[in-house]
């Protein structure tokens, strides 16, 4: 009776902390986290194909299945460091650089073979904050500042269970997503749109929508095992506010994905994980139609059916990562994160406010285990420099670079019941 109280306590305290803070700034790969779950971001991101925790469904729900009954919360401190240059003039640093992000995970083991949980993570990365307006200033009132915030969180209930005496694992989650979306300072862009009232300093509009994704995992030998999954458009309600900023009336839907892993136990005591991960921003017209579409006249006008957007292509993205088992309750792991700059030099002018060029992320972590129901665990990312420079749309005769570099810092705290 009283594990079964503190099981909902639990459960209640995270969606209410989830639900109180999506999370934000997340621009690693694309818009996307390079991982999900404290010990998979120690790991580079992997997790198709080996599944530690109650974050498993933000990878492949079939990690999951028959997985004890535990809890697991974490918070990271993420800071990305942001600019834009435009030729002849100083560089101007992006504001709102610290960030606290929660991640929040439950599963239930039903018997060995099945388990059900919900897990809450965030994604972020259209975020920018630069202290004064960046475009020209005569659609923008005195004072004004220039950027967006785009959050995103995704509640993913998940069933999993295991076939052929366990060495065959598949899971299945709906997904709920629940969106905010702010612009401030784009009012110079208000003569280039169909709705000009609704480009720019709106306040915070939020949507919901739905999706689902499915995943399996085998042990294909002992000691390797095999995954994938495959995760469908989400599809959200319409930015209202917005939509003389957003292609299709204010349309901004999350792309599908999908990735395949390997997971192989070298020794007792290492395990060197791979993954491949594809992000289709195709799916969405505000992020993938080209810049350039807004002088197609009123067919390519922001918030058309064919409304300039950002430009951003589909990205592949690579992890690696190995942990060790060094005995007394320690486990430490290294990875690193290889993907795709979704952005492209002819477009750095629309993303001046959501300069997601990152590449490369090298991480690592540990987990410290007490007893039989306590870890506490613990992850670290950096991603150096990268930037764009490309012609300034407005002004072909100007370039602008626009960069950034990130850190994170996580650290949880699981419960196994």
């Amino acid at each position: 009776m009283e594990a079964r109280i503190i099981r909902r306590s639990l459960v209640t305290i995270a969606v209410g902390l989830a639900m109180g803070s999506a999370g934000v700034a997340h621009a690693t790969n694309g818009y996307f986290s390079h991982g999900y779950g404290t010990k998979a971001k120690g790991m580079g991101g992997v997790g198709m194909a080996i599944s530690q925790d109650s974050y498993a469904p933000g990878i492949n729900p079939a990690g999951i299945a028959g997985m004890e009954s535990r809890i697991d919360g974490s918070l990271a401190y993420f800071r990305p460091e942001r600019s834009v240059t435009f030729e002849g003039q100083p560089t101007i640093d992006s504001g709102s650089k610290n960030f606290f992000i929660p991640s929040l995970g439950y599963v239930q083991q039903i018997d060995e073979t099945r388990s059900w949980g919900i897990t809450l993570l965030g994604n972020g990365g259209m975020n920018t904050d630069y202290p004064q307006p960046i475009f020209n200033q005569s659609g923008n009132p005195p004072g004004a500042t220039t950027g967006v915030n785009l959050e995103q969180l995704a509640i993913i209930p998940t069933y999993a269970q295991s076939f052929a005496e366990g060495r065959v694992r598949v899971g299945v989650s709906p997904i709920i997503s629940y969106q905010r979306f702010k612009a401030e300072g784009l009012g110079d862009f208000a003569g280039f749109s169909v709705a000009p009232e609704y480009v720019s300093d709106n306040g915070t509009d939020s949507t919901w929508g739905y999706g689902g994704q499915v995943g399996f995992q085998a042990d294909v030998a002992d000691g390797v095992t095999v995954g994938a999954n495959y995760r469908s458009k989400i599809r959200n309600g319409d930015f209202d506010d917005y939509r003389g900023l957003f292609a299709n009336g204010g349309e901004f839907d999350i792309p599908s994905t999908y990735g395949l892993g390997v997971s192989v136990d070298v020794t007792p005591s290492i395990t060197v994980s791979a993954d491949y991960q594809r992000i289709n921003y195709s799916d969405v017209d505000a992020i993938s139609n080209p810049g350039s579409n807004l002088f197609l006249g009123q067919e390519g006008a922001l918030g058309a059916s064919n409304g300039a957007g950002f430009g951003w292509r589909d990205i592949n993205i690579f992890k690696l990562g190995a942990q060790f088992e060094a005995g007394n309750d320690w486990t430490w792991r290294v990875g690193y994160n290889r993907g795709q700059n979704p952005i492209r030099s002819s477009d750095v002018t629309f993303n001046v406010i959501a300069p997601a060029v990152m590449k490369d992320h090298y991480t690592l972590g540990f987990t410290k285990a007490f007893g039989e129901q306590h870890e506490l665990n613990f992850a670290a990312m950096y991603a150096p420099s990268q930037s764009v420079t490309g012609p300034n749309m407005m002004n072909p005769a100007q370039d602008i670079k626009i960069e950034m570099k990130q850190y994170e810092l996580e650290i949880g705290y699981a419960y196994r019941f």
